[in-house]
């Protein structure tokens, strides 16, 4: 499993890091791919965050994943990229797997790609979550759509993806690891 976690400038650095950080303590091997012209990012509270990759170096066909963090203006930065945009919709038609968490699910709403699943997002953003069956939950899956509500709650976003990529156990046992759960 291979997943790669966009990054805008502006994007939400907990959200994003502690995802990854979740992912790769479960040996889900994950690459930070910027959106910019450069692999130096600037997140929203102007922490900077070296990229694996660039999007042009990126190879989209060894990508299981695709993984939005939110943020403002990192969510409008990653819906502005036409080529990200197009990857989406190819992940989605071939049902690869997309997550995204706080604002970002917005880029997946206005897609069209949440029509009849289950999805949550940062509190103000619902209207963008275009046929979406709301949910009250933290983080949550349906199908090959992953979506969460924001920074509090990217460890439940992590390992939720945890759980349905390397299992209920694998996601339990990293839980109590990192003192989440006891």
């Amino acid at each position: 499993m291979t997943v790669y976690t966009m990054l805008a400038d502006g994007f939400e650095e907990v959200e994003a890091l502690a995802v990854v950080d979740v992912l790769k303590r479960a040996e889900i091997e994950v690459f930070m791919v910027s959106v910019m012209e450069e692999k130096l990012v600037t997140g929203a509270h102007q922490i900077n965050v070296c990229a694996d990759m660039c999007f042009d170096e990126a190879d989209f066909d060894k990508c299981d994943m695709i993984f939005l963090p939110g943020g403002m203006p990192g969510t409008l930065n990653l819906k502005n990229h036409k080529g990200l945009i197009e990857q989406i919709k190819s992940f989605d038609k071939s049902g690869k797997k997309l997550a995204a968490i706080c604002a970002a699910p917005s880029i997946l709403g206005e897609l069209g790609l949440l029509n009849q699943k289950r999805a949550v997002c940062f509190p103000g953003f619902e209207d963008s979550l275009k046929g979406a069956i709301l949910v009250n939950k933290r983080a949550v899956t349906d199908g090959n759509i992953f979506t969460s509500k924001g920074m509090g709650t990217a460890l439940d976003f992590g390992l939720e993806i945890v759980k349905h990529v390397a299992g209920s156990e694998k996601s339990e046992e990293l839980a109590r690891t990192i003192q989440y759960k006891e």
